[in-house]
């Protein structure tokens, strides 16, 4: 191993990726607190039966260790949501829902690929009418139209429904979970080997076949009840429809697509569940859904929906279509010949006043060295104080121009000269 190497699926991010990452959290954060959302940080570790106690997957997905202080197992977040159900559960247990909270930071997952990722998310508690639903997409498309995406969709379904069509088909209870994965991976051999198995006769054959099929815009909601009968999946059908309606209210029906082909989300997924994606990246750009079981299992029986988005995706669908192009925040070098240390001091403080990001060469080396420095790292502009053979003058600098001004009476009066000189380049 290297002395530089980090381990397999972390990565350090340098300033420009992590000013550009910040700069998508902001944005998301705004439209969140647009929205009414508040925002939580929750500890970066928690017990592992913390997660354990809604999804035993989470045993496996976990980073563990042993907490000398008390000697239970602990584990570094493997996912937001158990965290906010928590902290509703016990820091809100008096007061009234609607709870409506936004969080933002990384996931860590010991699987292959990225084992920590940015993530940014938002639940809205203590809601059990549709609308709650409905807002949770309106924020997801404000907040991509917000970042300047356009062709993203919604991929959105219902847990119900599967359950529903389930039963209606007679599979064994032993069985779902293989063909419920055949049915995410769209595995079409190995479904057709499935039913080839399991003897299925020729209509419930035909109705998975019809099935795989519910994929579009809004009118497969209305096939999706011409085929299945199974008042669980009919109910969660018009749920679905219900939705859509104030989807449409809203103007956002262009970006929404049904899928009720394949049962979305975690386990403690229990109703509406989506997932983004969008046609120049080929990974899901996040995902969410309704978990009414979640936060009764702290202690507090509150229905509750949210989402949370992949922030390294979005990054690099971004990147991709080029509409991320921040500059670094450097915009004048100071370079001090006889290093007067209050001079410098002075004019950098009455330049960041007027709004300007200003580092200081505090590096002893000649004059044409430290401007190389100064562009090579971004800077806009360099100011030599006190230069070689230029008594009571000043330089100012760029990639393009060079000029030398007077100094004035005070150093005031300097630093204006300095910013006309800036403002006319």
């Amino acid at each position: 191993m290297r002395e530089t190497e980090i381990p397999r699926g972390f990565k350090t991010h340098l300033p420009k990726e992590a000013l550009e990452i910040g700069y998508i959290f902001s944005k998301m954060e705004e439209v969140a607190q647009q929205w009414g959302y508040l925002p939580v940080v929750p500890p970066t570790i928690e017990y592992l039966a913390t997660f354990k106690k809604i999804d035993e997957q989470f045993e496996e997905l976990a980073f563990k260790l042993v907490d000398k202080q008390t000697g239970k197992l602990i584990s570094v977040r493997p996912d937001f949501t158990p965290q906010i159900a928590r902290i509703v559960a016990a820091s809100f247990k008096n007061e009234e829902p609607p709870f409506r909270f936004y969080y933002k930071g990384d996931i860590f997952r010991d699987t292959k690929g990225s084992r920590e990722f940015p993530q940014f998310g938002f639940e809205l508690i203590g809601v059990n009418d549709i609308e709650a639903d409905a807002e949770v997409v309106s924020i997801i498309v404000d907040i991509l139209r917000n970042l300047g995406l356009k062709s993203f969709q919604i991929d959105i379904g219902h847990v119900e429904f599967i359950d529903g069509v389930l039963e209606e088909l007679h599979i064994e209870k032993e069985s779902r979970i293989k063909f419920i994965k055949l049915l995410s991976h769209k595995d079409l051999s190995g479904i057709e080997i499935f039913m080839d198995e399991n003897n299925l006769e020729a209509s419930k054959r035909e109705k998975i076949e019809q099935l795989l099929e519910l994929y579009g815009k809004a009118e497969i909601l209305d096939r999706a009840l011409e085929i299945f009968g199974n008042e669980k999946a009919k109910r969660a059908v018009n749920t679905l429809k219900e939705m859509f309606e104030i989807l449409k209210t809203y103007g956002f029906e262009e970006n929404i697509i049904f899928d009720l082909s394949e049962r979305r989300g975690m386990k403690y997924h229990s109703g509406i569940t989506f997932e983004i994606f969008h046609p120049l990246s080929g990974i899901s750009l996040g995902n969410g859904g309704r978990y009414d079981n979640l936060v009764k299992s702290f202690g507090r029986n509150l229905p509750a929906t949210g989402a949370a988005i992949r922030i390294d995706h979005i990054y690099q669908l971004l990147k991709r279509k080029e509409t991320l192009n921040l500059q670094l925040p450097s915009d004048i070098y100071i370079i001090d010949m006889k290093k007067e240390l209050k001079k410098a001091y002075e004019v950098a403080k009455l330049l960041r006043k007027q709004g300007y990001n200003v580092a200081r060469d505090i590096v002893k080396r000649p004059v044409e060295a430290s401007l190389e420095v100064a562009f090579n790292k971004g800077f806009k502009y360099a100011i030599v104080l006190n230069p070689q053979g230029e008594s009571n003058r000043v330089i100012v600098t760029g990639q393009n121009f060079r000029k030398v001004i007077e100094e004035g009476r005070t150093i005031e009066e300097t630093v204006g000269k300095i910013i006309e000189s800036l403002e006319e380049h």
